[in-house]
């Protein structure tokens, strides 16, 4: 048994909620009740967050595996600092 609690919204947002319910009763095919609703509304927000959490793991695997990458051409000496000595002052 759960217990019930009044929640106070602008007339806006409460017809807002009548137009998310009304647009959820269309889809079910039967009456939908605001707090219904107010679920729905929470659990597309959960599975957004869920999706953007799993493109960041998706992200983050394919940067490290570009790091794992060897590249041809570069090596240790080429990351050696350049002596400018040898170029003549014009």
């Amino acid at each position: 048994m759960s217990k019930n609690t009044t929640i106070k919204v602008s007339k806006k947002t409460l017809e807002k909620l009548h137009k998310v319910a009304g647009e959820l009763a269309a889809e079910m095919g039967k009456r939908v009740t605001l707090e219904e609703a107010i679920n729905k509304l929470l659990e597309e927000k959960t599975k957004k967050n869920d999706e953007s959490i799993s493109n960041v793991e998706d992200d983050r695997k394919a940067f490290l595996a570009l790091l794992d990458q060897k590249f041809t051409g570069g090596q240790p000496e080429d990351f050696k600092e350049y002596n400018y000595e040898d170029i003549d002052n014009i």
